[in-house]
């Protein structure tokens, strides 16, 4: 359960931001992995990342490679997963002469091993992804994956059946099921804008529709996020300023995160933020605050921390 998407300030700065919704679990926080690190994938492969990338990360008890939820490599590629339930198809067993990779390997694969979103997608075709357990997971998780770079360019992929393809994200926003283009006709329809597409008279309607003072569609429901921030993207004037520009994603964050109860920790069912992430693309600084804390963390990926440092490192979480 969790809401992403990517924004352009009136300085044509790009930014990709998340919240981090789950059930309990270990705690998440900022993590680098350097170029060179060999880690394991859930299928028992070595694999060995050509680039740098810092992110959301975690381990789990019994199993040594970071579980990324998301992040920016040297080359400025961001990347993201979300929960996709009720519609993601993974293979029942690993594929010959294929790249197999269980979901939760997929963001260290994309980031480690790729310098654009180009490389990435003329990749996916050599990807299976395998309905393997990850570590301590208790079953398999289904994602889809928001892609950006510092164009600004957004891409979904969406394992839905068939080879893997990356389709553009127009609207540059991204919660959990359903599908993308359901999420846009549901946009439509919410704005009363004729058609499925995302078009010049969503983005009109969606200004229309804020500065009338309406209340925005609340609640845990992924389609209600996707319509707010959607709203909220769209409908508001970019920020000039960085500053300006953090301080806005955040509180948009903070809109649809959902609410930690200590009367259900121990639920496995119990969806909670555990913490809101900006990646500054243009500078590589990943901004990061834990539910917890409430305080800004942040780290850039430097050319030369990509360069010299050549072990993995877990930032404190608080």
């Amino acid at each position: 359960m969790c809401t992403s998407l990517t924004y352009t300030s009136a300085a044509e700065h790009h930014f990709f931001a998340r919240t981090m919704d789950f059930p309990t679990t270990t705690p998440w926080r900022p993590v680098f992995l350097p170029r060179h690190y060999q880690w394991h994938t859930a299928l028992h492969a070595t694999r060995t990342t050509q680039y740098a990338f810092l992110g959301g990360g975690r381990t789990a008890a019994d199993f040594s490679t970071y579980l990324m939820a998301d992040g920016i490599n040297e080359n400025g590629i961001t990347c993201a997963e979300l929960y996709l339930p009720g519609v993601a198809q993974y293979a029942a067993n690993p594929e010959p002469r294929q790249i197999n990779l269980s979901p939760q390997d997929f963001i260290n694969w994309a980031l480690g091993e790729h310098a654009s979103l180009a490389e990435i997608v003329a990749d996916l075709p050599h990807v299976t992804l395998v309905a393997r357990r990850w570590g301590t997971a208790a079953f398999v998780y289904p994602f889809h994956w928001i892609l950006s770079d510092r164009s600004g360019q957004t891409l979904v992929i969406e394992p839905t059946g068939g080879p893997l393809k990356a389709q553009l994200n127009p609207v540059g926003v991204l919660t959990n099921t359903p599908i993308l283009a359901t999420h846009l006709q549901n946009l439509n329809h919410f704005l009363q804008v004729p058609g499925n597409d995302f078009t010049g008279q969503t983005v009109t309607a969606a200004r229309q529709y804020l500065a009338s003072g309406k209340p925005l569609p609340t609640g845990t429901v992924p389609t209600q996020r996707f319509i707010h921030m959607a709203l909220r993207r769209w409908g508001t004037l970019p920020m000039t300023t960085t500053a300006a520009s953090l301080h806005q994603i955040f509180h948009w964050l903070a809109e649809v995160s959902l609410p930690y109860d200590p009367t259900r920790r121990d639920q496995p069912n119990h969806n909670y933020t555990h913490y809101r992430a900006i990646i500054d693309i243009s500078t590589a600084t990943y901004n990061f605050i834990s539910r917890k804390s409430g305080r800004l963390q942040q780290m850039t990926l430097t050319p030369e921390m990509a360069a010299h440092r050549h072990f993995p490192h877990a930032f404190p979480a608080e």
